[in-house]
């Protein structure tokens, strides 16, 4: 279900476009976007996770993570590009690629499993919130198949070996 085109671009709603540095436009697109279930805008959101700007990167990549909080369905067909995102030189959409990998893990265990040495690197090597997000993803990756359980328990394990007491919650 695919409702009447939107007005130019869902890149004008981005909070950078709007010229506003809080999170609330973003949230607020994402919303609508789950409400009327809008794979035209999704795919724009995606394919603008390549553009020349870092803002509406950044922007695209917070409201496609945000769509995949309430609709993980919505953003699923994007996993190869989260999983390429995992390598850019911006931490940002490095974690934030963690987060809608997280989203859509329990849907789609094959796509990532292949690439699940890049999430484990990101893990070992990534800032708080890639860790965070990186263990869930290899949660739901090893709760898809025994095989893929005992080939990333050791991983679990040892993330939960070198976290802070505080952390283990997370």
């Amino acid at each position: 279900m695919n409702p009447e085109p939107r007005r130019s671009s869902v890149l004008s709603s981005l909070a950078c476009s709007l010229g506003r540095r809080d999170e609330l436009p973003n949230q607020e697109l994402a919303r609508d976007l789950v409400r009327t279930r809008d794979t035209t805008a999704v795919q724009e959101l995606a394919d603008s996770l390549w553009n020349r700007d870092q803002n509406v990167r950044s922007d695209c990549l917070k409201v496609l993570y945000e769509i995949g909080y309430a609709a993980p369905d919505l953003i699923a067909d994007h996993v190869a590009s989260f999983l390429r995102l995992l390598g850019d030189k911006n931490n940002r959409m490095v974690w934030g690629a963690m987060i809608a990998l997280a989203d859509v893990a329990d849907l789609r265990p094959d796509e990532i499993w292949p690439r699940v040495d890049d999430v484990l690197r990101t893990v070992q090597n990534g800032s708080l919130i890639s860790v965070v997000w990186g263990t869930r993803v290899l949660a739901k990756v090893a709760a898809s198949s025994s095989e893929r359980r005992a080939a990333t328990f050791p991983a679990l394990l040892r993330t939960l070996e070198t976290c802070l007491p505080r952390d283990v919650p997370t």
